[in-house]
């Protein structure tokens, strides 16, 4: 990303609760504006799972779980999409609901009025993955998930957290996506419009 979006982005991880924050970085795990996937080989699942304390140290991660977790986190980014107010994609909600189907969990009550989704099997990447998904769920308790968001310009699609006071964002960041946004379709309309409408 610029150094506009760093910047916002820095700004946004000192107020973004911790498990959005884990969704947002898995989501964007992928950069599609500059062609940069970050899970582009089994290792680099498991050194990310890793690094933020879901997978121990010395995992298998294979090809498969890799092609499972990536289905995971473009089924996450639809989610995110609609949370911008994008078109559905009901393709990718339905990946999305085979790949939690693979994700197994317990329910447990950690207070009369909470519960937590536990990992469960033997996997261990998919018990990592399940982490991801109680991530969600905290972030749904607390009623931040809606603020999560996929960028509503095609070619970036990045999560971001929506800081606005009425949750009405559609881009990263307006200095960078809104205004290349915006200003794409005002070329269109002054292209479209012919001499005798001036």
């Amino acid at each position: 990303m610029g150094a506009l979006t760093d910047l916002a982005f820095q700004k946004e991880d000192e107020v973004i609760p911790p498990s959005l924050r884990l969704v947002r970085d898995f989501v964007n795990t992928v950069e599609y504006q500059l062609d940069d996937e970050r899970l582009g080989e089994p290792a680099d699942l498991a050194a990310w799972l890793g690094s933020r304390g879901l997978l121990d140290e010395g995992a298998r991660v294979t090809a498969d779980d890799l092609a499972f977790a990536t289905q995971l986190r473009e089924g996450l980014r639809g989610v995110l999409e609609l949370h911008a107010g994008h078109e559905p994609d009901p393709a990718a909600v339905a990946r999305l609901n085979e790949a939690l189907a693979q994700l197994p969990v317990h329910v447990q009550f950690v207070e009369a009025e909470s519960f937590e989704l536990e990992p469960a099997g033997a996997d261990p990447v998919r018990r990592a993955l399940g982490g991801l998904l109680d991530a969600v769920r905290r972030s749904i308790d607390d009623g931040t998930w809606p603020r999560l968001k996929a960028c509503a310009r095609d070619s970036c699609r990045w999560a971001y957290y929506d800081h606005s006071r009425n949750r009405s964002s559609r881009w990263c960041t307006m200095a960078g996506c809104g205004n290349a946004v915006k200003m794409k379709k005002a070329y269109a309309a002054r292209k479209d419009r012919r001499p005798d409408d001036v």
